[in-house]
């Protein structure tokens, strides 16, 4: 006589009258630490310069105080405009341009005298208006970096959060421009 068992093993039989066995659980928390150590890992990675391509990029940090309850700064410091070949051998940057913006002239302005201090650090002033100042700068070799000083903006009592950046592209085809911005 043959018996068709209703379940496919014992095993799961147990599981469904029990909940989860002592064996699942155990493989869950081994499968489950992996995921969860690189999900702590996640935003140092991302925080890395590695690049899959070419780029040219801007280290430094952009961040603003203030509410539109009281007096609002924006600045940008600690950086440097830095490029990265990742790994192609001989490919200079290009020809640099960045452009510093402030999408909101109507109540954010610029405290600092940015023309005289990017000239200063070697950039090549290209145009220069309330809500954009362009710069360019000739070519430079992986791993080099050129010192992009700091920026403040300001905006009074009752202004609305910026719109500001430091955008940056090369007239090299192979080269990728990364920016900074903050809204």
């Amino acid at each position: 006589m043959t018996v068709t068992p209703t379940h496919d093993s014992d095993a799961t039989l147990l599981a469904e009258t029990r909940g989860l066995t002592r064996r699942q659980v155990a493989t869950a928390a081994a499968w489950a630490a992996p995921v969860i150590a690189l999900a702590v890992a996640t935003p140092l990675a991302a925080a890395s310069e590695v690049f899959d391509s070419p780029t040219a990029f801007v280290s430094g940090g952009l961040a603003a105080t203030g509410t539109s309850a009281t007096q609002r700064t924006a600045t940008y410091e600690g950086g440097a405009l830095n490029y990265n070949s990742a790994g192609v051998p001989g490919l200079d940057s290009g020809e640099i341009t960045i452009t510093i913006y402030n999408n909101k002239t109507a109540s954010w302005t610029v405290t600092t005298d940015v023309v005289t201090a990017y000239q200063t650090a070697g950039w090549v002033l290209v145009t220069s208006s309330p809500g954009s100042t362009v710069f360019i700068h000739a070519a430079i070799s992986n791993g080099a970096t050129i010192s992009m000083p700091a920026i403040t903006w300001s905006a009074p009592i009752g202004s609305s959060k910026p719109l500001l950046g430091i955008m940056v592209s090369s007239d090299n085809d192979d080269v990728s421009g990364l920016g900074v911005s903050l809204n």
